[in-house]
């Protein structure tokens, strides 16, 4: 039986894991961390690198640059906020972002498009 998610990892544009990674950063208050050198070993000779995100509880993001990137309209990361959402809409709606928020099972439900075109849906009070 799972017990939780340990990471995704969301296809980027080629040229766009610095901007995916800055908004991360900025808008969802990710850090940066290392990736693991065995794999980064794995994936140099093939000429790419993966880029490494952590939440305060453990879980990451990676980003893998991708010539084929396709944004697919359905697909979604969700992610529970241990805090007010208001604050976060905030950062996305003056950074340029536009946000959708709905209301059900008792919590808000933000939907935002990040900077590589992958839906995210922010879950919270």
């Amino acid at each position: 039986m799972p017990k939780s998610v340990h990471h995704v990892n969301l296809s980027v544009p080629e040229d766009g894991a610095r901007a995916e990674g800055d908004w991360l950063i900025a808008m969802l208050g990710y850090v940066e961390v290392e990736g693991g050198p065995d794999i980064q070993a794995m994936l140099e000779p093939m000429g790419r690198r993966v880029w490494w995100f952590e939440a305060d509880d453990g879980s990451q993001v990676h980003l893998s640059p991708n010539p084929d990137h396709l944004v697919v309209s359905a697909a979604h990361t969700a992610i529970r906020l241990d805090d007010d959402l208001d604050p976060c809409i905030g950062r996305l709606e003056a950074g340029g972002f536009e946000t959708r928020t709905l209301a059900f099972d008792g919590e808000r439900h933000v939907f935002v498009t990040d900077p590589a075109g992958n839906l995210w849906e922010l879950v919270g009070p």
